[in-house]
């Protein structure tokens, strides 16, 4: 059974916080570091991994092909998995198991992201798993990290392009192209596949689904866990993961990732092309049960 914990960065009480003053405070300050570009992911704030390494002296790995992140504290490891809300934590072995590492999970309200090549970890979280203290200024949409002496002021990035809120894509949309795009994976049951999709997918997409009996990819993607990247005003892109299969000594896990292209025409959203990608990665960052 997979204890959950509840990580609620932009909670009441937490927002509710105010910043710390006074000379303490001013002493730490003197070493902080500020960035301007901190994330925003389904209301919890995203900080770029280098911005850990860098100041709040963690030691951690990327790697790239993978896309999963290693972050030694103490004798703890923590994995993350771009994509996942999922974290592995593994420490010493039990005398039950010494051979093994103790592991426990924590599923996040957030997921880790790669955003413009860039790897954003959930702020919260990782902070304060390596003991830093984390406050919250709801006015300026700025956070305040402390470890020891050091200080990192987050400041959020401004969009460099600028949606309209009326003309961003809502979470219910999302939801239901993913949705679409997972009805889409096999279209040999569905007699009509111009009018199932018209409403969702532009006429190019539904031509190349028509011509390949279907998208080829997983069709048991959730509900989408990281934020759409704004390409232009009228574009935008979209990254989702998906276990697909257990490793068959079980240390690992075999994922699905699906890149998708979303235009925005006549005051809707439509998918306008889907890419796919897999990766090996350590077992544990989702359940999988076989379809």
């Amino acid at each position: 059974m997979i204890k959950k914990w509840t990580i609620a960065l932009l909670s009441t009480a937490f927002l509710m916080l105010p910043l710390t003053t006074g000379s303490s405070y001013a002493a730490e300050a003197q070493t902080s570091t500020t960035i301007n570009n901190g994330q925003i992911n389904n209301g919890r704030v995203l900080i770029p991994l280098r911005a850990v390494s860098e100041n709040l002296g963690a030691s951690l790995k990327w790697f790239q092909t993978d896309k999963v992140v290693k972050i030694k504290t103490g004798n703890s490891t923590i994995w993350l998995a771009a994509n996942f809300k999922r974290v592995i934590i593994e420490s010493a072995p039990s005398s039950e198991a010494p051979d093994t590492p103790s592991r426990k999970y924590v599923d996040l309200d957030t997921a880790t992201q790669v955003i413009n090549g860039t790897t954003y970890v959930p702020l919260r979280f990782v902070s304060q798993s390596l003991g830093a203290t984390v406050m919250w200024n709801q006015l300026s949409k700025q956070a305040t990290v402390t470890v020891g002496n050091k200080g990192l002021v987050v400041h959020m990035e401004t969009p460099s392009i600028q949606i309209p809120e009326k003309n961003k894509i809502s979470e219910a949309r999302l939801k239901l192209l993913s949705d679409k795009l997972n009805q889409a994976s096999n279209v040999s049951s569905i007699k009509n596949v111009n009018s199932t999709f018209k409403p969702y997918f532009t006429d190019k997409l539904i031509k190349s689904i028509t011509q390949n009996k279907g998208l080829k990819t997983a069709g048991a993607y959730e509900t989408p866990v990281t934020s759409p990247m704004y390409t232009s005003k009228n574009s935008a892109t979209l990254s989702q993961s998906v276990i697909v299969a257990n490793g068959l000594t079980g240390e690992d896990q075999y994922a699905e990732d699906r890149t998708v292209s979303l235009i925005f025409a006549n005051g809707t959203w439509k998918v306008d092309s889907v890419t796919k990608g897999s990766r090996v990665l350590i077992s544990g960052f989702s359940d999988y049960y076989p379809q």
